[in-house]
């Protein structure tokens, strides 16, 4: 399976400060910036306590069965320590596949077959323009083009541990779990709703419940004390899945394991607004001195 990398921008919204390592280490007289001071690890030992509320605008990049799919959601959580984010978050998928048209078995091509997506041997429909040399060789008797509707949300519960923390770098691993809703719709592209298979055998809507569960390894990285940039990649497993309605066309069995990617920047907005009050303070003090 190809894998195409899709960027995307997740804004996330700090309510406190990010980690201040003027107040996580000592300050020495002269301090001597080389590679050892941008990348050595901050022990936690040397962190102050503290808790911050972190709020997420996230955008993921993933695939269902080699489909190219967006995720959005929202995340809250809190950071403790500046090592642990525990938070809750809520995700979305509205995606119509008019670019990657799938093929339906006809009735030519046996009762077993027909009404089913014509797939691989690793479960992958095959392409339209695939399957129309198949027909032009002689290989395979006819098809339907059906263009796929995929709605989907969950709900999942997330934890996270930074396990390396230096002033620069910031690698973590991120965990979560999740419970949600899906339903897939496919459409005749020919207008005639199908009307060549059988009654009993014309795709209806799928629907369900999953639980789906992420694990990923996530790279932050620290050029500025305002603005940090952030790369996360993952794998997505279907740890159970449900139906409450099933077609032979719209089989969703495992469909939503992928891997997921997210590129994004990180507005540290509480270090902002605590240096703005800061400065808008002194200029108070100075101005009330002269």
């Amino acid at each position: 399976m190809k894998l195409w990398l899709f960027l995307c921008t997740a804004i996330t919204l700090c309510h406190a400060q990010g980690q201040d390592t003027t107040r996580i280490l000592k300050k020495d007289a002269v301090v001597k910036k080389n590679l050892g001071y941008y990348f050595a690890p901050i022990s936690i030992k040397h962190v102050a306590k503290s808790k911050k509320i972190d709020f997420q605008i996230d955008t993921r990049n993933s695939f269902v069965k080699d489909f190219p799919i967006n995720v959005y959601g929202l995340n809250l959580g809190v950071v403790v320590h500046e090592r642990f984010r525990m938070g809750a978050g809520y995700y979305w998928i509205n995606q119509n596949f008019n670019n990657k048209l799938l093929g339906i078995y006809t009735a030519a091509d046996g009762a077993a077959k027909e009404g089913r997506v014509i797939v691989g041997s690793k479960g992958v429909p095959v392409p339209v323009t695939s399957l129309q040399k198949l027909v032009d060789a002689g290989k395979l008797n006819s098809f339907i083009s059906g263009s796929q509707q995929l709605d989907l949300w969950f709900a999942s519960l997330g934890f996270m541990y930074s396990f390396y923390v230096s002033r620069l770098v910031e690698f973590a691993l991120p965990i979560e779990v999740g419970y949600g809703n899906f339903s897939e719709k496919l459409y005749d592209v020919s207008g005639n709703d199908f009307s060549s298979l059988g009654a009993g055998l014309k795709p209806g809507t799928t629907s369900g419940s999953f639980l789906p569960g992420q694990v990923g390894l996530d790279l932050l990285i620290k050029p500025h004390r305002w603005v940090y940039l952030e790369g996360t990649i993952g794998y997505r497993q279907t740890l159970a899945q449900n139906y409450s309605s099933k077609y032979r066309a719209t089989s969703f069995d495992s469909r939503f394991n992928g891997e997921y990617y997210n590129i994004g920047v990180k507005v540290q907005i509480g270090t902002i607004y605590k240096e703005w009050k800061h400065r808008k303070k002194n200029k108070t003090e100075l101005s009330i001195k002269e």
